[in-house]
């Protein structure tokens, strides 16, 4: 099992904001599984899933983006790589961190403020 560790990086360069977004992810090639993102930024996002990711793997991000009157946006797909994992009650929280920041999610960020 991966555990938090900190290497002396600061992980929090952005502001992150708390949410309940359903998304679905998936290793290149993979089946896409159900998972729900706790805190967003323009760098990286937290999820909460049911399984051990190891770190450094590569992942996509699959979700819609709520907008301000509740509907939903087309299906937005990020690509995203695990930095951190570790058990929490009968889950697991995974930080994953986007490879640069992308317009579409500075518009998820103002759709869920």
């Amino acid at each position: 099992m991966n555990e938090y560790i900190t290497r002396g990086r600061n992980r929090r360069l952005a502001a992150r904001r708390s949410c309940l977004l359903g998304v679905r992810y998936r290793a290149p090639g993979g089946e896409w599984r159900a998972a729900t993102v706790t805190d967003v930024s323009s760098k990286g996002c937290r999820l909460r899933i049911g399984e051990d990711l190891e770190r450094g793997a590569a992942l996509e991000l699959a979700f819609e983006a709520p907008l301000k009157d509740g509907s939903t946006s087309p299906q937005l797909e990020v690509p995203a790589t695990v930095t951190w994992s570790r058990p929490e009650g009968l889950s697991r929280h995974v930080g994953l961190e986007f490879p640069r920041e992308r317009p579409e999610i500075e518009e998820l960020l103002r759709a869920i403020r």
